[in-house]
């Protein structure tokens, strides 16, 4: 089904996976055409291709197209047959040629192959009704399947990170079943199986719940914070496990680690405020104090360990089980370059990540003002004393209290300022909050 260039623009442009809408573009160039085994008798094509623009870099797209009987151009992942075919795939493992050089491998991890081997041959699937950059079907009510839609070159730390805690028993995640992955020239990951894990929802919908509720956290959301902390430092005790891979080794904390990630977030500062000014023209007047607070970073000892990261830590990315809490999403905030968010850092900087989530939740349940500080507070101080009890003792944080408390601040900064540029271009109606936390 060769789809014309005229009709797969504006079909682009509508899809909500697509992150560049209203862009103009100057070229679009189908790539590669996916040929899936099992898929050969269906009405539907899988391509990569190539959208350029008339300002910015190139971006390459995963597209499922199927032609409905009324003619019109659909997602063919809306078929659960396309989904099943891509699941048999994962499987039986092995790989397929696409194209004269290139070809799409199916990957088995860990005990996938047993867990993947529970489902029937031609499981019920169904969408996950959320927002989201990927496409996420459920099958069988025991696999979650996940395309990435956005294809980028390298190494995609969600599976990286996905098969080593599979690898190594951490529990409080989905398991990694399987994965599928493009090699050679548009080398990337295509999708991956999990275990489904039927949950009761994220933590973003039961903090603003327990917010809306009452604007002062209560014993039961408190104690419910301060256990997800615990499964954030048992996160990190995870990820600092094994001194053997040098992909995820512990390395102490340098002093030019420090002067790099106080750069970093000078120059982020500049290009954030430069931004935001036109909208929130008072944060000109908190530029160079702004400045002068994320130059302190360099001036810390060195002091705690450097570890895979998250890297996009937040309420949303924690589902309440039961009384227990499970971390998903590792691909990293998907604004920075796959390397950058495969480097290590300090743990803190994903537990700044989870203290700006609570503002967030606070300012969008409507917390009053005069009553958000406080309501702020209580739930960082409850999630930080589960977190500090975990990792407290593991060499992975500064000993000294007030180093700690200095990096941790920095680096709010640092995820405030990235707050701030995705909000402007995302979702300006959210923008004040970040704004309001540099005013």
């Amino acid at each position: 089904m060769n789809v014309p260039l005229e009709e797969l623009i504006p079909w682009l442009d509508r899809q909500r996976w697509y992150g560049n809408k209203g862009v103009p573009i100057s070229k679009l160039e189908v790539l590669e055409r996916l040929q899936l085994p099992g898929s050969e008798s269906l009405d539907a094509e899988a391509s990569v291709v190539q959208v350029s623009y008339l300002l910015g870099t190139p971006e390459r797209y995963l597209v499922f197209l199927e032609r409905g009987q009324d003619g019109v151009l659909r997602d063919a992942l809306e078929d659960p047959a396309v989904a099943r075919a891509m699941l048999a795939f994962a499987r039986r493992g092995g790989q397929v040629p696409v194209g004269p050089a290139d070809t799409v491998k199916a990957e088995l991890i860990g005990d996938g192959a047993r867990l993947l081997d529970l489902l029937p041959p031609e499981p019920a699937a169904r969408a996950l009704g959320v927002e989201q950059s990927n496409t996420s079907l459920v099958l069988g009510e025991r696999v979650l399947l996940k395309i990435f839609r956005k294809l980028e070159a390298g190494l995609n730390p969600e599976l990286e990170m996905g098969r080593f805690l599979a690898l190594h028993d951490f529990r409080a995640t989905p398991k990694l079943l399987a994965a599928l992955t493009l090699e050679g020239a548009s080398a990337s990951v295509v999708a991956l199986a999990y275990d489904y894990v039927r949950n009761d929802g994220d933590g973003w919908e039961s903090v603003q719940t327990a917010l809306r509720s009452s604007p002062r956290p209560g014993r039961a959301l408190l104690d419910s914070l301060e256990q997800l902390g615990t499964t954030v430092g048992a996160m990190h005790r995870a990820l600092a496990s094994d001194a053997s891979d040098p992909e995820f080794a512990p390395e102490p904390v340098k002093v030019e680690d420090l002067h790099r990630w106080s750069s970093s977030i000078v120059g982020e500062l500049g290009v954030s405020l430069a931004k935001a000014t036109e909208r929130f023209p008072a944060l000109l007047d908190r530029q160079e104090a702004l400045t002068e607070r994320a130059k302190v970073l360099a001036s810390v000892p060195p002091s705690g360990q450097k570890i895979r990261q998250h890297g996009d830590l937040h309420l949303g990315q924690a589902l309440r089980v039961g009384q227990e809490w499970m971390i998903i999403d590792w691909e990293g905030e998907p604004a920075r370059p796959l390397q950058a968010r495969r480097e290590k850092h300090t743990p803190l900087r994903d537990v700044a990540g989870m203290l700006r989530s609570f503002a967030y939740a606070a300012a969008v349940a409507g917390v009053p003002p005069e009553e958000r500080r406080a309501s702020v507070e209580a739930m960082r101080g409850a999630f930080l004393r589960g977190w500090q009890r975990v990792v407290e003792g593991t060499g992975l944080v500064p000993t000294s209290e007030a180093d700690r408390d200095t990096m941790l601040g920095v680096l709010e900064l640092e995820k405030t300022l990235y707050e701030l540029r995705y909000e402007l271009l995302m979702r300006p109606d959210w923008a004040h909050i970040p704004a309001e936390a540099l005013g």
